[in-house]
Parts: structure tokens; sequence; C-alpha cells
């Protein structure tokens, strides 16, 4: 029995070509990191020029204009205030809130008085019903509703309608959600 023995068995690599192959890779990640780096200084440059245009618009916002006295000026900004808050008070979907109430109010309660306070948002309700099932049914559906959160029977009082009817008279407390 005879075993042959191959001694050409080693694989060959052009190392050259590797070599050559590596600097090409290194020599085009360096032109990338400088162009990055490049980019990088550009960008921190162009964020200082932006925040002291920034600082310098703030500050002619901020001063009263030439021209104008100050009390003209305190007057100025007393009107835009008040615009803006009846801007403000513009904005808000009264229609869409009067909606939710109407479609989570239960038949044989009727509401006598809504009363918004726009600053915490919360909104005071007033009415009558027939009896006080009728109100716990309408707080479970305020309740169920999305359009209102923070909900709380604030009073209840029975009260005459009547010769011989009588009724309750109900206060609730409830914000409205956002919308």
């Amino acid at each position: 029995m005879y075993f042959t023995i191959n001694l050409a068995t080693r694989t060959y690599l052009d190392r050259r070509l590797v070599n050559r192959l590596g600097a090409g890779i290194c020599v085009v990640l360096l032109l990338m990191l400088a162009w990055n780096i490049n980019r990088a200084a550009w960008n921190l440059g162009e964020l200082r020029r932006l925040r002291t245009d920034i600082a310098a618009y703030e500050n002619r916002l901020n001063s009263r204009p030439h021209g104008f006295s100050e009390k003209e000026y305190t007057n100025l900004l007393g009107n835009i205030s008040f615009y803006n808050e009846i801007i403000g008070r513009k904005t808000y979907n009264w229609m869409g809130l009067l909606e939710h109430l109407e479609n989570t109010l239960p038949d044989g309660i009727a509401l006598s008085l809504l009363s918004p306070d726009m600053k915490s948002g919360e909104i005071k309700i007033e009415g009558r019903a027939k009896n006080f099932a009728q109100i716990r049914s309408y707080l479970d559906k305020l309740e169920d509703s999305k359009a209102f959160t923070s909900i709380l029977l604030l009073s209840n009082s029975t009260i005459a309608v009547g010769e011989r009817t009588k009724g309750v008279q109900f206060s609730i407390s409830c914000k409205a959600a956002p919308q």
C-alpha cells in the first residue's frame, strides 16, 4: 500500500493585491472621516451663528419699539393680551362640547346652567331631574363618555316642582377632555 502525498497543497495568496486593497480601503475611510469632521465643524459654526441671530432677534422683540412712549407700549401689550385671550376663547370647540352634553343627557333631566371656567378647564353643570336615579344615570353616561373627566356630584336637593310633584336639583363639576 502506497500513500501519495501531494506537497503542493499550500494555498497561495497574492499578498501584494491584498495589501493594495487594504490600503485603498483605509484611504477611502480616511477621506470619509475627514469629510465628516469638516461637515461637523461647519455645522457647529452654523449653530453658533444661528444662536447669536436668535439672541439678537429676541432682544429686538423684547425691547420697546422706537417712536412709542412707555405708556403707549404698555397699552399696546394690554390690547395684544386681551385679543389673544379672545382668540383663545374662540378656538375652543363650544359646539362640540354642547353636542357631547346633549348626547349624554338622558330623558327626564333638564339642564339649567352651564358655567365653564377657561383657566382651570372645569365645567359646572346645574339642572333638575324627576328623581335621583336619573341623576345617577346621567353621571354614569358622563363617565362612560370620553369627552369628560373628573366628574363630581357637588350637590343635590329635593325641590317642589308643583303642588304634588317633587324633583331633584343637582350640581355637577367636570372637566372637558382635550379634543
